[in-house]
């Protein structure tokens, strides 16, 4: 950790509560321990208490079971521990998560992550998608100051299927069977990214206005500045949303116009297609835990932990 990033930690923990404080030096101490992970999910429960089922902040313990401390609502008296609601509940082999969770923060696939944490392969794959759950719908609350938008679109995928439905099956890597792109053989991902870093992206069910004006309302800020290609679903929102918009005609050879660019937005599309390549093909039932996952990447840089990961599934 840099110095400044440091001395700025140091002056938030005048604002912690005491239960807090005292999370945080229980978590400080428990690295290493045997049930490191366990440790840290309930370290962190007690920052924040609440029920599982009913989210009460009234409730006392209720003794133990499977090695976590367990708790009765005075509310909707249900038992519950730190794990309850969580897409962590009832997951076993608690003693392998860090381990698994550095593998998602490798980005290895799915058989070296079992093999790292020595599980079987029907557990890894079960495991990477509880840990990536919510992960899915995490995105910024809103896109501001210059917006760049552009979409990609990724071959659709039965991966893992032992049914097909209106097509026959195809080798992986396989081509779409009519030329151009469209929502039938693909997958269009809408990519909202600011100049800040902050990133959105949506699949697309078809390539209607209404779809896209659907995406980019609650996203882009009234007084940003919407850049994209020339579609025409983006300048019909800007006009209709009185936002100012930049069109880049890419097809007569413009890039930048006054200053203004997609190459951040482009440059993030290729970096998440080149890092989606080192699983083979994602089916897309799943691209949108995918997508999430790699959102999580770049949002949180060097804080994207095993710790970090377990935190968010829990």
């Amino acid at each position: 950790m840099e110095l400044l990033a440091f001395q700025a930690l140091i002056e938030q923990l005048g604002d912690l509560t005491a239960v807090q404080r005292d999370a945080l030096a229980e978590a400080l101490g428990q690295e290493g321990s045997a049930n490191d992970a366990i440790a840290f999910i309930e370290t962190r429960f007690e920052a924040a208490p609440a029920c599982g089922h009913c989210a009460s902040e009234s409730f006392c313990r209720w003794g133990h079971a499977s090695n976590m401390r367990r708790y009765k609502c005075h509310d909707c008296e249900r038992t519950f521990n730190a794990l309850t609601g969580t897409p962590l509940a009832h997951l076993r082999r608690r003693d392998a998560w860090l381990s698994y969770a550095r593998a998602l923060v490798d980005g290895v696939s799915l058989r070296k992550a079992a093999s790292r944490a020595n599980i079987c392969l029907d557990t890894s794959f079960r495991w990477r998608h509880r840990m990536l759950a919510n992960s899915a719908n995490k995105r910024p609350a809103k896109l501001t100051g210059i917006v760049e938008a552009d979409e990609t679109f990724i071959l659709k995928s039965a991966k893992g299927s032992k049914r097909l439905v209106g097509r026959r099956p195809r080798k992986r890597g396989g081509k779409a069977k009519k030329p151009g792109l469209s929502t039938k053989e693909h997958d269009c991902i809408l990519i909202l990214r600011d100049r800040y870093g902050a990133t959105a992206d949506y699949i697309l069910a078809d390539l209607e206005g209404a779809t896209f004006k659907a995406r980019l309302k609650p996203i882009v800020a009234r007084d940003a500045v919407l850049v994209s290609d020339c579609r025409q679903a983006y300048a019909s929102f800007a006009d209709e949303h009185e936002i100012w918009h930049i069109g880049i005609n890419a097809s007569k050879g413009e890039h930048v116009h006054e200053g203004f660019h997609i190459q951040n937005v482009n440059a993030y599309t290729a970096r998440l297609k080149d890092w989606l390549r080192r699983f083979r093909g994602v089916a897309s039932h799943y691209l949108p835990s995918y997508l999430g996952w790699r959102r999580g990447i770049e949002r949180e840089g060097d804080a994207f932990t095993p710790r970090h990961c377990i935190a968010q599934a829990a």
